[in-house]
């Protein structure tokens, strides 16, 4: 049975797409910032604060993994004078994150089923390799006063799934992540629906069959 420890924080409804990995109210440096004005920074250092809690949380010599972190904090990250250098830092630190947990794992447990909130509904099925397969729908409120908003929108595909958090997208300006657990799945979408309701919210499972 998978085992992963994290922080209570894990399931946490994030309130917008701009909720990084730390509070953004007491953002102190430039760089904390700057990772709070932009929506896609924010949700890197989000996923980024998760893997780093799984990676220390299932690893029998967590401190390596600690000083690594506060070493790329302190000259990689910090160092940077731009966004695109703190989106390629991001990146890095994530692939290195992941390989260190998908090689600390025997298994993933299974998170296939139904799941649905007030915003909508997410379908996932689990896939070989370390994948899901999603089918996500929500709907509105939207603006009746603009041609472009949709009552509804839709998107699936496939993400890749570290432990219990999934990403779709996450080098582009339209992603979203899933942390799974305790029958619930944490969704946060960053830029894809610009009028419609976002899919950011905790979708509660209510099935484990999957057409």
């Amino acid at each position: 049975m998978l085992r992963i420890v994290v922080a209570c924080a894990l399931l946490s409804l994030i309130a917008n797409a701009h909720s990084a990995g730390f509070e953004c109210k007491k953002a102190a440096t430039t760089i904390e910032k700057s990772i709070c004005a932009d929506s896609h920074l924010s949700v890197l250092d989000y996923l980024l604060s998760q893997y780093y809690l799984q990676a220390t949380g299932i690893s029998t010599h967590p401190q390596p993994i600690k000083d690594s972190q506060k070493k790329w904090l302190a000259e990689t990250r910090n160092q940077c004078l731009d966004l695109a250098c703190l989106k390629n830092a991001y990146y890095g630190r994530l692939a290195i994150l992941k390989t260190t947990i998908l090689s600390s794992l025997k298994h993933h447990a299974d998170f296939s089923g139904s799941y649905e909130s007030s915003r909508g509904e997410i379908l996932v099925q689990q896939l070989p390799g370390n994948k899901i397969k999603f089918d996500l729908f929500v709907t509105g409120p939207y603006d009746k006063n603009k041609l472009s908003s949709p009552k509804s929108n839709q998107v699936e595909g496939e993400a890749l799934l570290v432990g219990n958090t999934a990403s779709y997208n996450e080098n582009e300006d339209c992603g979203i992540i899933f942390s799974f657990a305790d029958y619930k799945v944490s969704i946060l979408e960053y830029g894809c629906w610009m009028y419609a309701a976002t899919s950011t919210g905790i979708y509660k499972l209510k099935g484990k069959h999957v057409k």
